[in-house]
């Protein structure tokens, strides 16, 4: 199980270093200030997201076998889906709350990212049940030791 909960939590250090890397070296510095960040990263990107997903996924996979954690790989993107929509909506009804129409848009405009959360998804299950049967062959993440 040591694997799976480290490739559960692995995207939370890797990403934040890599959108802190680009936001430093590569991009143009945030002109919109706060606001800004939180729908480029923090709702674009997904991190609150993610956070909220690896917590669930992890009190998940505890009580589980690894065949079925491994079964559960698979559905991860589609499970994704839920915590990726709620701090959007959330973002939009504050923004209702506060006077501003956009807030409306903001509620739906997540749906249009949902066939990338998807593909992107399924690659990054593809590529954990893949190297995970790679190093169980070498039992390195394997129960059977």
């Amino acid at each position: 199980m040591s694997y799976f909960k480290t490739a559960i939590w692995l995207p939370m250090v890797v990403l934040p270093a890599l959108l802190l890397l680009d936001a430093l070296y590569f991009s143009s510095p945030l002109r919109g200030g706060m606001e800004q960040f939180v729908l480029i990263y923090v709702l674009g990107f997904g991190l609150v997201a993610y956070v909220l997903f690896a917590v669930f996924s992890t009190r998940l996979i505890s009580r589980r076998t690894e065949l079925e954690v491994v079964r559960l790989t698979w559905w991860a993107p589609v499970v994704f889906i839920p915590f990726y929509g709620v701090p959007w909506v959330v973002y939009g009804i504050g923004c209702l709350a506060f006077g501003r129409l956009a807030g409306l848009g903001m509620m739906f405009l997540w749906l249009t990212y949902i066939p990338y959360v998807l593909v992107v998804g399924a690659f990054f299950s593809v590529v954990t049940v893949v190297a995970f049967k790679v190093l169980s062959k070498f039992l390195l993440f394997s129960e059977k030791r």
